[in-house]
């Protein structure tokens, strides 16, 4: 039932106190975080907001930097990009580059979800627990529109690497309806969301063939002009180099990244 919503679960664990950093790999998530609290960076006001126990994060158009000071036990429900409007009944584009508190989202049962979670002994049960909680939701939820499903699939399918005139041909309907469409159920446009999935299929050639293909290959093979482009846009989503990226110390997992004070 949730395979339409959630993509998978991510568990982070380290005593380390960090900076992690967190762009965009193009699906949004809910965070629930069972160890020492976290802050990010407001772009907003000055100086770092506190983060509570449990929360969502929308379409990032850029990265965000959140500060641990003592051990990170993190539990994410990676979800579709669409699955944050299907649970919470909001249009994505009003949760882009937002990070929300889960008891500013949730219907029902939300105040002892957090604590429910932490206080489970095993990684399995905290699982089954958000599992629970997840489903309880979509009892008056639908998994968001078929026209976006389907663009969705087509897109990964070609790694991003598909013009916008194509999309429009392939869903029947006007450049306009289309960009209403994913600003209702994923928060950024086609164009954008292609970029951020061919970004990411760039990422994942490094992160598994660092000395087989060179920098320039991998531009080459996701659609880059060359690697001066590719290291540009990369900079541009996350802040980061492709060494910076790559370094094992840092890597958390595809879109976190671990930098220094």
């Amino acid at each position: 039932m949730l395979s339409g919503i959630v993509r998978h679960f991510l568990v982070i664990e380290t005593d380390r106190n960090a900076v992690m950093r967190i762009f965009s790999d193009g699906n949004t998530g809910v965070v629930f975080n069972y160890g020492d609290p976290l802050s990010y960076e407001s772009t907003i006001s000055q100086g770092n907001t506190r983060l509570p126990a449990s929360f969502l994060y929308g379409q990032l158009d850029t990265f965000r930097n959140v500060h641990a000071s003592g051990k990170i036990r993190l539990l994410i429900a990676v979800l579709h990009p669409f699955g944050a409007a299907a649970l919470f009944r909001v249009p994505a584009s009003e949760l882009r580059n937002q990070i929300i508190g889960c008891d500013e989202l949730y219907v029902r049962n939300a105040e002892p979800l957090a604590d429910k979670v932490a206080v489970a002994t095993t990684v399995s049960d905290k699982i089954r627990t958000v599992e629970t909680f997840l489903i309880s939701q979509l009892q008056d939820s639908t998994s968001g529109g078929k026209l976006v499903a389907n663009t969705i699939s087509f897109i990964h399918a070609e790694n991003g690497l598909v013009p916008v005139s194509r999309l429009i041909a392939l869903a029947g309907v006007t450049e306009r309806q289309l960009q209403r469409k994913f600003e209702e159920y994923i928060g950024i446009s086609p164009k954008r969301y292609a970029g951020i999935t061919r970004m990411q299929y760039a990422l994942k050639m490094l992160r598994r063939k660092p000395g087989d293909l060179s920098l320039a290959g991998v531009a080459c093979e996701s659609g880059f002009f060359d690697q001066a482009h590719l290291i540009r846009e990369m900079k541009n989503l996350s802040g980061l180099t492709p060494g910076q990226y790559l370094s094992p110390q840092n890597l958390l997992a595809a879109n976190l990244i671990q930098i220094s004070r």
